[in-house]
């Protein structure tokens, strides 16, 4: 079934829409947790939860990309499960994703440093808009998803050494452009 057609059963309130997206992203959503949760059983808590998710959410919202909606759900609950439990040393991959990117980006602790990320994220999002799409993608695969570079490589059919390679020169155009824009990193 088609991505549109599942969110008209979200409209609907057919709980067919929690099959037919079990069906097709629960696969997804279990790649998705796993760069972030290490134990299995908080994953699978964490895909269920995004069901609930989307049942809570549509409607009102009416996603553009069911796929990335999803992927944004089940990030930040996992994200929120990890904070809640104080589990960080046990994701230590997603720490070193974490630490590589928020080199780049300012620390959101008062409100005026709020302000300042708020500014970065857009131009942080104008940013990844003006970059090829392999480049793009390679950035957010490593990111916002939080896939391990080797996998990333297998993902785009790169070497180890070109993603690497990528990721570095990518990060320093930001660095640079967020400090062409005032923003201190």
């Amino acid at each position: 079934m088609n991505d549109e057609r599942i969110i008209e059963l979200y409209f609907e309130r057919d709980e067919q829409a929690l099959s037919e997206t079990q069906t097709k992203y629960e696969n997804f959503c279990h790649t998705v947790a796993a760069n972030i949760l290490a134990i299995r059983e908080d994953r699978e808590e964490c895909v269920n939860d995004v069901l609930l998710a989307l049942w809570n959410s549509i409607p009102p919202e009416r996603p553009h990309s069911l796929k990335s909606y999803i992927a944004k759900i089940t990030r930040n609950l996992a994200l929120n499960r990890t904070r809640a439990e104080n589990r960080w040393k046990r994701c230590a991959n997603y720490m070193t994703v974490g630490e590589e990117f928020l080199a780049t980006i300012p620390d959101t602790a008062d409100l005026c440093e709020q302000f300042e990320a708020a500014r970065a994220g857009k131009i942080i999002n104008e940013f990844l808009e003006s970059l090829p799409e392999h480049e793009r993608k390679v950035f957010v695969l490593r990111y916002y998803f939080g896939e391990d570079v080797s996998a990333v490589a297998e993902d785009m059919g790169f070497t180890v050494g070109k993603v690497k390679t990528l990721l570095m020169r990518t990060r320093d155009r930001l660095a640079a452009r967020l400090g062409k824009e005032g923003i201190i990193v």
